[in-house]
């Protein structure tokens, strides 16, 4: 299941605390595989600006990386891991309270 998926399952009102659960399992390993690649392109960032010339401004470099496929794959990711952080602790005190 894909995260917009996850997202429009759980604003359902009426979910069942097996089904939160399930929810909340299948979005905390969205959330590690986010973050794993997260890793990866923060260190493909740390050699990109290590790369440049000296010349070149840190905010020219980073602006450079931002303007990459990488640079723009880590924006959106960086928003998802958000978005993805709020619903598990909503997921959580959904379960919670139904405990």
């Amino acid at each position: 299941m894909t995260l917009k998926d996850l997202i429009m399952a759980v604003k359902e009102k009426e979910l069942s605390r097996e089904q939160l659960e399930g929810y909340r399992d299948q979005m905390s390993h969205l959330f590690a595989d986010m973050q794993f690649e997260i890793a990866d392109l923060e260190k493909a960032e740390a050699l990109f600006m290590y790369a440049k010339p000296v010349e070149m401004s840190v905010a020219e470099r980073k602006l450079g990386w931002k303007a990459t496929d990488q640079g723009q794959r880590l924006i959106v990711l960086k928003r998802y891991q958000l978005a993805t952080k709020e619903l598990l602790n909503s997921l959580k005190s959904r379960v919670y309270q139904l405990l």
